[in-house]
């Protein structure tokens, strides 16, 4: 019996699934690629990190009429689609897990990205949540959050209860996200609230700088998100999707959740869809041709960035691509060079010649070499290391294998053997290289620039082939619905307001 004033125990259950894949990587991930914590693991390796599960257990932990289960989590490195063996074992353990905790649960929260791919099952984050559904019964609410990246499925809608999205690009509220994800859960618990979902598809692949949240026009849809949440709404995103996911719902769509009102949820879904459809053109990469780029850097008087966001690892790209290396040789780039790449075996043969050796190495194309033939290039052996650091932009550690520093001339080769997040200046100051001594600047994250580089005189976003390329025409698409902006010539667009529940 509760005594006057006390409140009745929660028990509230966490879990975590996590990846972002890009379908045009051919490089399929594996489960080994996965950190894997379940119990009390899962809240030490969040306890510190800048993670939407560390936002979560921030509100859960604090209050005391809540008991935290914390069940199990699985996150990966972005990369290419996950083979199908991986899924099932991380869909039978979670799944296993949950089924052991259920007994009693007052709510669930589910930390998703929303772009994840399997073979066999394009929307793995629907299955898992139609499952998780079906343990936990339909009273149960479940609140996830997920990345504006994210591709939310009418499966995963039909299943959730309701969801926090990130509102920056690049993403610096990680915490908040899963921090607001929590605090809707409680107000489902305590208060009764009934979130109602209103969707509108917008058939519609955006990237550039326009998407950067403190400057671009992609940002004042965001912030009138974050009012509608301070107003009317229990929560609101504009998501983007990921245009390297092709999968059959991939598109970008607007979000309003209200308290049981359906009409306001419908009203400001439609209007942020059509604000989003009027700027489509706005968000499209201007992208550099590399010869240009390189003629300009030639005569730059500060250092300058080239960003290879066709080739960024936290995209879902392999990492391996030697186009600007290959650009920067041929045309008799002077100046000096600092640049990342994925090459296993570059290392190893590296790491067997030892520190001050010479040797002619074939560079790059080691995981996509259709795309990147491998380039011959004699090189002096400066450094070897493991590949642990640190990362900038969320302070987890950054396992890249071994690694070796390679100078080709007045180009510096930070060469690592495992896809990374390449989104700071880590990779390089782990390697004793800081990027202000150097003239260019090869960033590999579409994002890094804005947050980390902005000592350039100038960035140029080079038009290069990759996995993750902002010429999204190029790419290829499959799947996905057409006709889709800008894959296909005069896209109609015919808004309708999907809700749910039904």
């Amino acid at each position: 019996m509760l005594l006057p004033g006390e409140k009745a125990l929660r028990r509230i259950l966490v879990l975590q699934c996590e990846q972002e894949i890009s379908s045009f990587n051919p490089v399929p991930t594996e489960y080994e690629s996965f950190s894997i914590a379940m119990g009390e693991a899962l809240i030490e390796a969040n306890r510190q990190a800048d993670t939407c599960v560390r936002g979560a257990l921030d509100v859960l932990g604090a209050r005391s009429d809540v008991t935290v289960v914390p069940v199990y989590g699985a996150k990966a490195p972005s990369g290419g689609v996950l083979r199908a063996d991986a899924f099932r074992r991380i869909k039978g353990d979670l799944l296993a897990a949950l089924r052991e905790h259920a007994q009693g649960a007052d709510g669930l929260y589910f930390s998703l990205h929303g772009a994840m791919g399997a073979e066999g099952e394009l929307d793995p984050e629907g299955h898992l949540l139609e499952a998780a559904r079906g343990i936990l019964g339909p009273d149960v609410p479940i609140v996830t959050s997920l990345d504006l990246h994210g591709i939310l499925t009418a499966r995963m809608l039909r299943n959730m209860t309701a969801t926090a999205v990130y509102h920056t690009y690049p993403h610096e509220d990680f915490i908040d996200t899963g921090a607001r994800a929590a605090r809707l859960l409680l107000r489902i618990i305590d208060t009764g609230a009934r979130p109602v979902m209103a969707r509108v598809k917008v058939p519609a692949l955006v990237r550039g700088p326009e998407l950067f949240t403190k400057s671009g026009c992609y940002g004042e849809i965001i912030r009138n998100a974050k009012r509608l949440e301070a107003n009317v709404a229990l929560a609101a995103a504009m998501l983007i999707g990921n245009p390297f996911t092709d999968v059959p719902e991939l598109c970008s769509q607007s979000l309003v959740i209200t308290d049981g009102d359906v009409d306001a949820a419908k009203r400001e879904a439609l209007a942020m869809a059509v604000g989003f459809w009027r700027q489509r053109e706005r968000m499209r990469a201007p992208l550099v041709s590399l010869d240009g780029a390189i003629e300009a850097a030639k005569t730059a008087t500060a250092p300058v960035t080239f960003t290879d966001a066709a080739d960024a690892p936290s995209s879902g790209a392999s990492g391996d691509s030697n186009a600007i290396l290959k650009g920067l040789l041929q045309r008799g780039y002077p100046g000096r060079v600092l640049m990342p790449i994925v090459d296993a075996p570059a290392v190893e043969r590296a790491h067997a010649a030892g520190v001050g050796a010479r040797l002619q190495l074939a560079i790059g194309g080691s995981l996509d070499p259709e795309r990147f033939p491998p380039l011959p290039v004699e090189v002096r052996v400066a450094m070897l290391g493991e590949g642990r650091w640190r990362h900038e932009v969320n302070g987890l550690m950054a396992n890249a294998g071994r690694t070796a520093v390679l100078e080709a001339g007045k180009i510096t080769l930070i060469v690592i053997s495992r896809p990374v997040h390449l989104m700071d200046r880590g990779v390089f100051l782990a390697h004793g290289h800081d990027p202000r001594d150097f003239d260019l600047i090869v960033i590999k994250s579409p994002g890094a620039y804005s947050r980390f580089f902005t000592f350039a005189e100038e960035n140029f976003v080079v038009d290069v082939p990759g996995a993750t390329s902002a010429n999204l025409p190029l790419l290829g698409h499959k799947v996905c619905a057409r006709p889709m902006f800008p894959l296909d010539p005069d896209v109609v667009f015919e808004p309708e307001v999907e809700v749910y529940p039904a």
